[in-house]
């Protein structure tokens, strides 16, 4: 859950490269505004991030109040490449994946979860889970790219970069 008004701090800095990371659920502000502003600011491109694909158990029965899901971010996804922009669906999951196909979103990133590695052997495991994750998606649908989600943190772990697909969304911390 965000701590402060994510899209309206995105609204009122300057621009910080080419893809614009989207509350998509955010209850306030109008989405038409967002999305000239977002156009006025320069960027190309937008992705659901901070996203619902991780919301779970308790966060997510308290969220169900606003439109708090993977499908709602898929179809706001959607309605932004209708408005111009080249989209990123983030995903966690086969299912999700395959509603962000659906809605109209070819461009995908393979978010790996919150891990909980402790060893090599099952570092070695996640990774062959999420390429027969990648690998699925490619057989129903070849028209789909794939990237993957990952970050020095993440690395440690596993080697997210050992994933055949089409590219790495690298999360770099800012000091």
């Amino acid at each position: 859950m965000p701590r402060l008004d994510h899209n309206r701090a995105l609204r009122e800095s300057p621009q910080q490269g080419d893809w614009a990371a989207v509350l998509a659920s955010d209850p306030f502000g109008s989405e038409d505004a967002l999305f000239f502003r977002l156009h006025e600011l320069g960027y190309r491109g937008i992705t659901n991030w901070p996203s619902a694909i991780l919301l779970e158990g308790n966060l997510r029965q308290s969220m169900s109040t606003i439109p708090a899901s993977p499908a709602f971010e898929y179809d706001f996804l959607a309605r932004a490449k209708a408005a111009g922009f080249d989209t990123l669906a983030f995903f966690l999951s086969l299912d999700q994946a395959r509603q962000a196909l659906r809605a109209g979103n070819g461009q995908l990133v393979l978010h790996p979860g919150l891990l909980s590695i402790e060893d090599t052997e099952s570092g070695t495991l996640v990774l062959k889970s999420l390429q027969t994750l990648i690998d699925t998606l490619r057989s129903e649908d070849d028209r789909a790219r794939i990237f993957a989600y990952s970050s020095a943190w993440h690395e440690q772990l596993m080697a997210l970069k050992t994933l055949s697909v089409d590219g790495i969304i690298w999360n770099e911390a800012k000091p």
